[in-house]
Order: structure tokens, then C-alpha cells, then sequence
């Protein structure tokens, strides 16, 4: 009876795994398409800098003309032209920025477009068993960024000041999860304070 309870247990957690697995790889699908949009987007702001900067030259193009004239009515029209592209030149800075910013947010989802066995799910059980899930995070995370995750599932417990175990000695909140040596499928302690 006692090994079947185990089978089921572990069946039941096998179940849970597979169902995070799914999820992390919708998740992986989302960045992916949403990387193809930030690239899409980059390649608008392209063309649309490009054609601002034709538009420049040809503007430049029609100053120098009036510049070579000297009736009032051409300095009137150079002094529009001027104020133009100067216009444009502000666009075009404008466009510059958000495709920097694009760039950092496709550099972004770029480190984050990870393969699965990058992935390692840290177990979180408190004494009196109210909380017993697993966090996906990269060993790379920090454990603070972890926890946060955890008290996003669990609000009751973001008030008091826990007290978390691995292996009996408390963890570094600070540290990398592999600088704390907790690695895929290990357990950690969430202890009320006394």
C-alpha cells in the first residue's frame, strides 16, 4: 500500500514536471515570436530611416539650388527647407533611439531564448506543507529573484521574514543559485521565524 502511495506521489509530481515543461516552452514560443517582432520592427525603422535620409538629401539637394539664387522669395523658402530637416534630423535621432532600444530588447530575449536543459526547477516545501512547488530559474539566477517567484505564488508568506534552508545551511539570497550549490530537483526549507 505504502509503495503504491509513492508511485501515485511520484506519478502525481512526474504529471506536475511535464505540465511545467509545457508552460516553459509556450513561454519559449512567446519570446520567440516576440523576437521576430522586435526584428520586424527594427527592419521597419530601418526603411523608414532610410527614406527619411533620401528625403534629407533631396531637401539638401533643393537648398543648394536656392541657395545659388538670390531672390528674397528663395532665402524664404531655404530658410523652410532648413527648418525641415532639421525636423527630420530629430525624427531620424528619434527612430536612432528606439532602434537602440529595440536592439537592447532583442539582446534581451535573445539570452533568454534558452534550450530546456538549461532550465533547472528548485523545490520549495515549508514546514507545515502549505507551500510544496517548484520555481523554474536558471542556475545563473540570482536566489533572490528565485524567492521572488515563489512569494508571487504565495503572498501570505512576502510580510515575514523566512527562513530558508538547503541542506540545513541557510541560503545566500544574493548568490547565484549554483553559487549556493543548489542544482535541478533539489529541495529548499521555507521556515517561519520563530
Amino acid at each position: 500500500m505504502n509503495n503504491q502511495n509513492n508511485y501515485i506521489d511520484l506519478n502525481q509530481q512526474l504529471n506536475d514536471e511535464r505540465i511545467k515543461n509545457q508552460k516553459l516552452e509556450e513561454k519559449i514560443e512567446i519570446l520567440k515570436k516576440e523576437l521576430n517582432i522586435n526584428k520586424q520592427n527594427q527592419e521597419n525603422q530601418k526603411i523608414e530611416i532610410n527614406s527619411l535620409k533620401a528625403r534629407i538629401q533631396q531637401l539638401q539637394k533643393e537648398n543648394q539650388k536656392l541657395k545659388e539664387n538670390k531672390f528674397n522669395q528663395n532665402n524664404i523658402q531655404n530658410n523652410l527647407n532648413i527648418n525641415e530637416i532639421n525636423k527630420l534630423l530629430q525624427t531620424i535621432n528619434q527612430k536612432d533611439n528606439q532602434i537602440k532600444e529595440l536592439q537592447l530588447k532583442l539582446q534581451s530575449v535573445e539570452k533568454k531564448n534558452l534550450s530546456m536543459n538549461d532550465i533547472i526547477v528548485v523545490n520549495f516545501v515549508s514546514l507545515d506543507q502549505t507551500i510544496r512547488t517548484g520555481i523554474p530559474c536558471l542556475a545563473e539566477d540570482t536566489f533572490a529573484e528565485v524567492e521572488e517567484k515563489l512569494y508571487q505564488m504565495y503572498e501570505e508568506y512576502r510580510n515575514t521574514n523566512n527562513i530558508l534552508l538547503f541542506q540545513g545551511n541557510t541560503i545566500l539570497r544574493f548568490k547565484k543559485i549554483r553559487e549556493n550549490k543548489i542544482k535541478n530537483g533539489d529541495t529548499i526549507l521555507v521556515k517561519p521565524p520563530e
